[in-house]
């Protein structure tokens, strides 16, 4: 994961960034709380960082909250 997060920040492309990590986490775009990226990509790794940390916790409250537990999906 630390390998997909360095891309992710060195990505001068949000949607590309998060398509880094989305791939890494099997995450389907019709599957992700609405969570809306800036625009513009901040040309600071501090800026990206504080977007894709914000981005995989409010991800990460959807999933806990909203997902299906497995023993509730069909077999």
């Amino acid at each position: 994961m630390a390998n997909v997060l360095e891309k992710a920040l060195n990505c001068n492309d949000g949607d590309r960034a998060i398509g880094h990590i989305m791939d890494a986490l099997d995450i389907n775009r019709k599957d992700m709380a609405r969570y809306d990226f800036p625009k513009t990509w901040p040309k600071a790794r501090q800026g990206r960082a504080r977007i894709i940390g914000d981005w995989l916790q409010s991800e990460a409250l959807f999933l806990a909250r909203w997902a299906p537990r497995p023993e509730e999906l069909p077999h």
